[in-house]
């Protein structure tokens, strides 16, 4: 047996033995058998604190070794059965390990273990996710809401459909939607409450999983998720950071057959069958403020640590980061058309070193008008007049713009990676703005909501100077 697959057995009986938060003799002598059985040292003891959950599940289902995956089971089991009561904590890791581990089960299933700053909901909670939206599985959870929920609810888990809580808030009176996000965020401007507000509205599973969960959180494993139920299956330590665990378990128009197979198979481990049931729900001008409720209005009213959008409003002469509520302070129009500029240069940037040949000065030479034509399209889009426009090839002139541009983004420290939003200098010496295109906008006079950078007019003259 290969050392990493004792760390991860060492890794998930401790996750094990702690779910209940009782440590008792008959587990400490269990433990001893497992470490003799296994052959895990101290060291590996002490290694196995510092990999995740999931990590350590996944290594040990893809094991080689002829009947480790039925042995470990089996002593999970016995482990977890060993001071004569399965509880509802145990019996959470331990069906993670039954539907990664034993073959009876045909489903998809992948452990995930995710910072708990960064993503933490409810234990028990099944969260129904997708990166986009799946037509025949969301027909069969609208069709079959209630035996989903009460299913799961009877076996103490609660299940969260998004579609369900946008709902309610499309329900909500707008004036008391409005005073409810005020006050739970009382510093945020009335322009950031109507964003807020728009935004909520128009989620859905795709783009909470990924505009929310993978682009402003982090959570990559996500990314490319298919239709799944996220159920948080416990908490541990890695080191000295909180994680949370989960499973994924991938379903489709056939979910309330698995849902049923889940819950049958989980609820054999419990010692009794009287369940303490949360039978609250949101109702009518009512909202709850608790798990995955207080998580998704946090993340669009904690400004913290968020993968924000920009707006660019060449009229109001603004550069706005919605989902920080913050503007770019203490720049002209210059500054703020040159940003503009990066922006729709993207990564390629634009690069002011000149070169030492004859022939490469040339093309230099012609790449800089380029440059320049460009940054007067759209400075005079900003309201500036051409003929005025400051010149970037004089470097006394850009090297100002450049400080005072990146001096006011450097203040703008509520955004995840806030080093992508300002003006760094590659390797090969242009400067850039390592933004994705797809979060930047641009406001038109001819429509309401800002429009993507890329089918924007200023992106349109951008181009037409090339």
């Amino acid at each position: 047996m290969k050392r990493i697959e004792r760390v991860s057995i060492a890794r998930v009986f401790s996750d094990l033995i702690k779910a209940d938060r009782i440590v008792d003799t008959g587990e400490m002598e269990y433990w001893e058998k497992i470490c003799t059985k296994y052959a895990i040292s101290k060291e590996m003891e002490v290694e196995a604190q510092h990999i995740t959950f999931a990590d350590a599940l996944k290594t040990i289902s893809q094991s080689q070794e002829t009947d480790l995956k039925t042995d470990f089971l089996s002593d999970c089991q016995s482990m977890t059965i060993s001071d004569g009561f399965c509880t509802h904590s145990e019996a959470l890791i331990l069906i993670a390990l039954i539907f990664m581990l034993d073959d009876k089960f045909q489903y998809s299933v992948e452990p995930i273990s995710i910072p708990r700053a960064n993503f933490n909901i409810d234990m028990a909670t099944a969260l129904y996710i997708e990166n986009d939206y799946d037509v025949t599985t969301n027909n069969a959870i609208k069709k079959g809401y209630r035996t989903i929920f009460k299913e799961l609810q009877l076996a103490r888990f609660h299940f969260i459909y998004l579609p369900k809580i946008i709902e309610h808030y499309r329900d909500t009176d707008p004036k008391l939607f409005h005073r409810i996000l005020s006050f739970l965020a009382p510093s945020m401007s009335a322009e950031g409450i109507d964003h807020t507000y728009n935004s909520l509205l128009k989620m859905t599973t795709g783009t909470f999983c990924k505009d929310l969960l993978c682009n402003r959180l982090g959570i990559t494993d996500l990314r490319t998720t298919v239709p799944s139920l996220l159920i948080k299956i416990g908490n541990s330590f890695v080191g000295e950071t909180a994680y949370a665990n989960y499973i994924r378990i991938e379903v489709d128009e056939a979910i309330i057959t698995t849902v049923q197979s889940f819950i049958d198979r989980f609820c054999e481990m419990l010692n009794s069958d009287v369940f303490v049931v949360n039978t609250s729900e949101e109702r009518d001008n009512q909202f709850h403020f608790h798990g995955f409720y207080k998580q998704l209005l946090d993340i669009f009213l904690v400004r913290r640590n968020i993968r924000s959008a920009i707006y660019i409003n060449p009229y109001k002469e603004e550069i706005y980061f919605p989902d920080i509520d913050s503007k770019a302070k203490g720049l002209h129009r210059r500054e703020r058309a040159l940003y503009a500029l990066l922006l729709c240069q993207g990564r390629d940037g634009i690069n002011f070193t000149s070169p030492r040949s004859a022939e490469a000065l040339e093309r230099y030479n012609r790449r800089l008008k380029k440059f320049q034509k460009r940054y007067s399209a759209i400075y005079e889009m900003f309201g500036g007049d051409k003929e005025t426009v400051p010149d970037l090839s004089i470097p006394e002139i850009r090297r100002p713009i450049f400080s005072c541009l990146k001096r006011s983004l450097k203040n703008l420290q509520s955004l995840y990676n806030p080093e992508d939003y300002n003006v760094t200098k590659n390797s090969d010496g242009s400067f850039a703005v390592h933004i994705e295109p797809d979060l930047v906008f641009v406001n038109q006079l001819d429509n309401e909501e800002p429009v993507p950078l890329l089918k924007s007019e200023m992106y349109r003259r951008w181009a037409e100077e090339a």
